[in-house]
Formats: C-alpha cells, structure tokens, sequence
C-alpha cells in the first residue's frame, strides 16, 4: 500500500475499468449499477455494512438488477451461521463467517459474512471487525483486483475468511501446547487451568460447526466458476482454476488441523485426569502407610492400659521397654515402607 493510499479514507466500493483505472468510489444502490452501464468493460465491489434495516433495503433494490428472488435475500441477511453456496441467474451466492478470538477469555466470536457475485460485481454484506475488513482487503490489492477481476475479489474474499479460521487454530494450538507442558511438570491441571482448557475446547467445537460445512461450499465453488469462464481453456482461467484449488486445499488443511486438535485437547483433559488420579492414590498410599505407623504406640498402650497382671507391669523398668518397644516398631515400618515409597 502506498503513502497516498495510507493517508485515505478507505472506500466502501469502488467501480473499476478493465484496464485498472478507478472510475468511481464510495457509490451505493442506483448510483452503482448506473456506473456499471455507462462503462461496459468497467466491474465493481461494495462492501455492506450488515444492518439489517439498511442491508435489506439496498438488496431489494439490487436484487431487482441481479434477478435476486426473496428467498436468497433471506438467505443473505440470515443469522443462523450455516455455510452455503447457491448459484442464482446469473449471480453466485455465498454464505460463510468470519471469526475472532478474544485471547483472554478464549471467547470465539462468529461473524457472518454474504457474498453476491456476478461476472462484474462483488457485493459483500459483513460487520467488519479488527481481523476482517474486506473493503480495506480490497482497497489494498487493487492490483490484483485490476489484472483477476471480480473473481480475484472472491478468492481474496475466501483466502480471508480462511486465514481467520487459521489465526484461530494457530492460538488454540499454542495455548494447548502450554497447558501440555503444564502436564510434563507431572502435575494436574489447577482450577484455573481446567476452566481454560474447557474454554478452548468448547470454541474448537463452535469453530469444527464452521469449518466442516465450509469443505462442501469451497467444493461448489471450484466446480461452479463465474459464466464467463465456464467452458474457457484460457491461461487466465487455468490461472482461476488452479488458485481456487489451492484455496480449497488451505482450507482442507486448516478443517483437518481443527480436527486433529480437538484429538490432541481430549487428549490433555485424559492426562490430567490420569495425573490427578494418580496424585490422589499416591496420598491414600501415603496416608494408609503414616496410620499403619501410627497404629503400633496405640496397639502397645492398649495392651499394656488392660486391667489383668503382665510382665513388668507397674515397674520403670517395663515403662522404658514399652516405649522402646513402639519406637523400634514404629521405625521399623517407617524404614519399610521408605523403601516401598509409601510414605
């Protein structure tokens, strides 16, 4: 990005021609598609803030242009949070979610992310957050979007939301990797750390919700490019080709990442449990051995306390041999059980 770049605001959509220059920037609705037919060659992104009163509206009206029925309008501005890929007219849908991370309170937030494409514009209704924000994505590789079109905004759209997902995994395997050396200390994990670790857990599973419905949508898209390069053997479309299925294989590879994770998760929660289990035999071993110990002074006392006549039995001479008596036993089986390590 350029000085000139980094000292302006970022547009929320920009109309480009296909030689690369900007034609127009921050138009909305009707301005947009005006845009579009003055300049045949020209094509478009916008990013929609995703409100629904404003979003909704500003759809109507494109969905009129786009051949949009109710039904994907509704699917665009759902909240359910479930990946999909539709192919309506002439216009491509698709619907996934960013995510985020609090690395404090390992909170994993879920942001909905609803694409329209056409074979000359990206429409992308999102919440922009601190990891994902498309319009300062698109902004910045204006190059690519230039020499790709508008399906390089699609593939920098999903390399996106993709890296979200890896950001996220990169975090949980780091925190599990502490409290696996937590572990190594052979000791179980403390309140504290058993609360985190189920933290982790439960935004691994939130995420596994996204990621595994996303392999079949990146499969739909590879197998259903854009119009205008279905049945093309171009270099630019081998070019497309090729880097969708590298997207598709990161995202292969960030899903079976999540899934190996939550094996290796399992994993620490069975450790503990097996540390703190061996922990607490080891103190009922130690305890039974200090009351084995202790049982010899009261089995002495109790003899000698039993009101019938033994030997040495009122005399200083048989004080002395008692206590001599329950201090060698005692001993005895401390030196015993030492070498047993029971106690």
């Amino acid at each position: 990005m350029t000085v000139a770049q980094a000292s302006r605001p970022t547009p929320l959509s920009r109309v480009w021609s296909a030689k690369g220059k900007i034609v127009a920037e921050d138009l909305t609705g009707d301005d947009l598609s005006d845009v579009l037919e003055l300049h045949s060659d020209a094509s478009a992104w916008w990013v929609l803030p995703r409100d629904d009163q404003y979003a909704a509206s500003e759809l109507r009206e494109v969905a009129k242009a786009l051949d949009l029925d109710h039904l994907a309008i509704k699917d665009l501005l759902a909240h359910d949070r479930r990946a999909k890929f539709e192919t309506v007219g002439q216009a491509r849908l698709v619907i996934t979610n960013a995510v985020s991370l609090d690395p404090q309170t390992a909170a994993l937030s879920v942001h909905p992310v609803s694409v329209v494409v056409t074979d000359r514009a990206l429409i992308c209704l999102v919440t922009p957050t601190d990891t994902f924000r498309p319009a300062q994505l698109f902004f910045q590789q204006e190059e690519a979007l230039a020499t790709g079109g508008v399906e390089a905004g699609l593939q920098l759209l999903m390399t996106a939301v993709i890296n979200t997902y890896e950001n996220v995994i990169q975090f949980l395997e780091d925190a599990s990797d502490d409290l696996a050396n937590a572990l190594f200390e052979e000791r179980p994990l403390n309140r504290t750390e058993q609360l985190y670790a189920f933290r982790l857990r439960s935004s691994l599973s939130q995420l596994r919700r996204l990621t595994d419905p996303m392999r079949a949508v990146m499969a739909d898209i590879v197998e259903n490019p854009a119009v205008g390069l279905k049945g093309k053997t171009t270099t630019r479309t081998s070019v497309i080709t090729r880097r969708w299925t590298l997207i598709c294989e990161h995202h292969t590879r960030v899903a079976n990442s999540a899934d190996g994770l939550r094996e290796v998760l399992a994993a620490v929660f069975d450790t503990s449990l097996s540390l703190a289990d061996l922990r607490m035999n080891q103190i009922m071993k130690k305890l039974s051995g200090w009351a084995a110990i202790l049982a010899v002074p009261t089995l002495v006392t109790g003899f000698v306390g039993m009101n019938v006549n033994f030997p040495l039995d009122g005399t200083t001479l048989g004080f002395w041999v008692y206590v001599v008596l329950m201090i060698a036993a005692g001993l005895l089986l401390y030196v015993i059980f030492r070498r047993k390590d029971w106690v």
